[in-house]
């Protein structure tokens, strides 16, 4: 690069350093990004297990199958809380899920079934 001063000709600086240092910021930045946007997706995914065990849970109270519901409640989410009520069946399954920069956020599903015929409380 060159311009042309009073004197003549002359070589304006080159800028040094900027593209180390936007490079670093957007690669900040991306990560931030990604680690933000992998959380949201894991808390999705947390919501869809208790979703999917309390389902299950309220189906084989329902049904009155006992084994079913002890592999249920097995695979519900660690650290989960089952509660039955009656009028059918109502279960409440309860998790936590970490949420960056918030900390643990919990996450609840509840599902109801109503009572197969011949079971019941």
């Amino acid at each position: 690069m060159s311009t042309r001063g009073l004197g003549g000709w002359r070589r304006r600086p080159a800028p040094r350093g900027m593209v180390t240092i936007e490079l670093a910021v957007g690669i900040v930045t991306a990560t931030l990004l990604a680690a933000g946007l992998v959380t949201l997706v894991l808390l999705g995914v947390a919501q869809a297990a208790v979703a999917e065990s309390s389902a299950q849970i309220a189906r084989q109270i329902a049904r009155g199958d006992e084994a079913a519901l002890a592999v249920a409640e097995r695979r519900s989410p660690r650290e989960s809380t089952v509660v039955h009520r009656d009028g059918g069946v109502e279960v409440t399954v309860e998790a936590r899920s970490f949420v960056l920069g918030i900390g643990d956020v919990p996450v609840r599903a509840s599902a109801w079934a109503a009572y197969e015929p011949g079971v019941g409380p």
